[in-house]
């Protein structure tokens, strides 16, 4: 026995008209694209975020920002997944997901990673030594971003940021003078 005659097939006269689609913007200013990811705490963490960057760039027509994007969305979640999971040892709890958000907005695309320690970035640290392993992300950072920073979460955690000016493919080797 089915369960057809306890959900009968809508009459077409009840099925809702389709929304009229939209051929153009609707609201003033400039537009946006946008994408989030949550990450967990992973080593992983950082390959899925650069996926996640290369696609979109790829498909906002700005793969020319791919090197410096990838990087620096590595140095970001990476040091935001050891954020996370340091945390969570001190406190003897797991870790919390991390998130990025990718956007292009004026003129640049902006790169923003979420993690729950409230505790700054270093900044204006001296160079690690040749042999660190570790202490080099943030200078990375600075090094091929045109601008970066953080700030506080609303709700907690800290946001740190930097930005790529959108260009055209060849501009930023121009200003480095290269051929």
């Amino acid at each position: 026995m089915t369960n057809a005659a306890a959900h009968p097939a809508p009459r077409p006269d009840a099925v809702p008209a389709l929304l009229p689609v939209r051929a153009r913007r609707q609201r003033p200013g400039p537009a946006t694209r946008e994408r989030a990811l949550l990450l967990g705490p992973l080593d992983t963490a950082p390959r899925c975020a650069r996926a996640t960057l290369i696609e979109s760039l790829t498909l906002w027509g700005l793969r020319h920002l791919g090197d410096d994007g990838e990087a620096i969305t590595s140095e970001l979640v990476a040091n935001a997944v050891t954020a996370s999971i340091t945390g969570a040892q001190a406190r003897g709890t797991e870790p919390s997901p991390v998130v990025l958000w990718i956007a292009v907005r004026s003129a640049e695309l902006c790169i923003r990673v979420w993690d729950p320690d409230p505790t700054p970035p270093p900044r204006d640290e001296p160079p690690p030594g040749d042999d660190a392993e570790h202490g080099r992300g943030l200078l990375i950072v600075a090094t091929l971003s045109q601008r970066w920073g953080w700030h506080y979460g609303p709700t907690g955690g800290k946001y740190v940021w930097a930005t790529l000016p959108i260009g055209q493919p060849g501009d930023r080797d121009q200003e480095a003078g290269r051929p």
